[in-house]
């Protein structure tokens, strides 16, 4: 049942793609991040990622059941984030729209993290079945707005927030770093809690392997030795480029129907 539906899902995300689902917003992200490339290869990245994301979809429909789920994916780095964790200082992980983002917390998770994540409210009905499944699983959610005071705790009582760093923000809540050679709005989240707490910054990205399994990358820590405005850029920036890197080498991997340089400079 499990093999058919992670078929199903990826054949869905195919059919995604010739339907035009979002269709001009991948491709017009594409040739942004990928300028040299021709137009029939970053269309073949395209039909990728809508591939990536049905099966990705499958997996958090159906997870592996039991050990199953852990064995699903494994960690490259873990040691790293427990002797971080272990300064009692809290961690802040960085995360993107990359690989199967969804099922790294449900397994971070299992694996004892004391995880939460600033989520934006999804009012559709997909949206309110998956904040439903991440909080069955053992996430915890912060909202995107009115809970810095809440994230602070968390951290200071050394526990772990989770952010998305790659969502485009408006340009009262976010800062200008550069991401593909253009400049992106960004989330200074991450960096601003790290730095009033104490926290650790790391980042985690997911990779899927030809397997069927993942593998999660998990990077850093990151550190500056600026102060005020300057270090909150010059961290996010870290995290964003971070994110670049991983993107390039895994192209197929990211969420490319987001509007990510929507907000411009003025």
């Amino acid at each position: 049942m499990r093999r058919i539906l992670l078929r199903l899902c990826q054949w869905l995300g195919a059919l995604a793609w010739l339907a035009g689902v979002r269709r001009a917003v991948a491709l017009e992200g594409l040739r942004r991040a990928f300028p040299a490339l021709s137009e029939a290869e970053r269309r073949k990245i395209a039909r990728a990622s809508y591939r990536q994301l049905g099966r990705s979809l499958a997996e958090v429909l159906l997870p592996p059941r039991g050990d199953g789920l852990e064995r699903a994916m494994r960690f490259e780095g873990w040691e790293m984030y427990e002797r971080e964790l272990a300064r009692r200082r809290g961690v802040v992980i960085a995360v993107g729209h990359f690989g199967n983002f969804e099922l790294l917390a449900r397994v971070a998770v299992r694996r004892g993290m004391k995880l939460w994540v600033i989520v934006r409210k999804l009012g559709d009905v997909f949206g309110r079945w998956l904040f439903q499944d991440r909080l069955r699983s053992g996430v915890r959610h912060l909202a995107e707005r009115g809970s810095s005071g809440e994230a602070v705790a968390v951290l200071r009582r050394g526990e772990v927030v989770a952010i998305p760093i790659d969502q485009n923000m408006r340009p009262s809540r976010g800062i200008f770093v550069d991401f593909f050679g253009e400049k992106a709005c960004t989330t200074p989240a991450a960096a601003v809690f790290a730095l009033r707490t104490g926290a650790t910054i790391m980042a985690a990205f997911p990779v899927r392997q030809p397997d069927g399994t993942h593998v999660v990358y998990m990077r850093g820590p990151y550190t500056t030795r600026l102060a005020g405005h300057a270090a909150v850029v010059d961290l996010t920036q870290q995290l964003t480029s971070a994110l670049e890197r991983e993107v390039r080498e895994h192209p197929d991997h990211w969420f490319w129907v987001h509007r990510r340089w929507k907000t411009r400079p003025e």
